[in-house]
């Protein structure tokens, strides 16, 4: 069954969620983008995925962007800019309460 692209927003919050700061969150990070690489029935919001990362896990990105193979699709799209508010309103994080449940998981 593919993914749609909110069930992969939910995955990539999913994920965030997971990182504990251990050896294992490049390996979780590493999967994740592949599988997105995989993805041809929707453009998936790759750059804003990266953005997030950036900007709230820097030295996971950091390590990620470092195991890239150089001038590879996933690693120039690691070098696009964009600001972190943009990139949230793109996923469709509108607001505050919006934010929290991507960040803290959905209310049980």
């Amino acid at each position: 069954m593919a993914v749609d692209r909110q069930q992969l927003i939910d995955e990539f919050f999913e994920m965030i969620r997971k990182l504990n700061k251990t050896g294992t969150d490049i390996m979780l990070v590493r999967d994740f983008f592949w599988k997105v690489s995989e993805i041809r029935h929707f453009v998936p919001p790759t750059v804003e995925f990266l953005t997030v990362l950036r900007t709230y896990k820097p030295l996971l990105f950091h390590e990620f962007k470092s195991s890239l193979v150089p001038n590879s699709s996933i690693s120039l799209l690691a070098s696009v800019h964009m600001e972190a508010g943009q990139s949230l309103i793109n996923l469709g994080i509108t607001d505050l309460e919006k934010l929290q449940q991507a960040v803290k998981g959905p209310k049980k």
